[in-house]
């Protein structure tokens, strides 16, 4: 659980270190919030996702959800890889989960570097996955179509980018627009268009 979102985790750090950091950046792992540190839970769900199949995968998200919905959590949504990534040897089995999670009607968003899970990941209207690219020249030119992530590591914020515009920033509690700063609220930037959710 992070607040009333709950989140995957999957292990930080080199593939070769039994992290899932396989596509990422030097200075991503240098300013990584997780420190540097895998815990067993991280480690459990990336052995479980390796371990079965997407269905049995989607239907134990779908019911611990369904469980974390009711009080005193009241979860609202999903959030993929807070840190961790998806290591290109279960890009399809996250990508077939994600839309059997998206079928049971439960809200989602997250970042990656694996540009072919970002790819295969529609961007819909519940359902935004960015892909998280350092250099902003090519993270403008990129969102075209979908949600582009732009770390600014220094300040601790993600630039929210579509369609050649950053079009907020956020860390998690504060949430930075055009129009105002104010505390980070997942449910409404979902309902109004705005962040990780950005409408036309």
């Amino acid at each position: 659980m992070d607040s009333d979102i709950p989140s995957i985790y999957f292990p930080v750090g080199s593939p070769q270190k039994g992290g899932t950091c396989e596509f990422s950046t030097e200075k991503c792992m240098e300013y990584c919030p997780s420190g540097m540190v895998a815990n067993e839970h991280e480690k459990y769900a990336l052995a479980y996702f390796k371990n079965n199949f997407s269905c049995a995968i989607s239907n134990k998200i779908i019911i611990d959800f369904g469980f974390l919905a009711n009080r005193p959590y009241n979860a609202k949504m999903i959030q993929w890889f807070v840190w961790g990534d998806c290591p290109s040897s279960l890009t399809e089995k996250i990508s077939e989960v994600i839309l059997k999670v998206r079928d049971a009607g439960i809200p989602q968003y997250g970042f990656t570097r694996n540009c072919r899970l970002w790819e295969l990941v529609p961007n819909e209207d519940r359902l935004h996955l960015g892909l998280t690219v350092d250099d902003l020249s090519l993270a403008l030119d990129l969102s075209s179509e979908k949600m582009i992530a732009h770390p600014d590591f220094e300040h601790g914020y993600a630039e929210m980018i579509f369609k050649g515009k950053i079009r907020s920033r956020c860390n998690g509690w504060w949430c930075v627009t055009e129009l105002e700063t104010r505390n980070s609220d997942c449910m409404r930037c979902l309902s109004h268009g705005e962040g990780c959710y950005f409408r036309d």
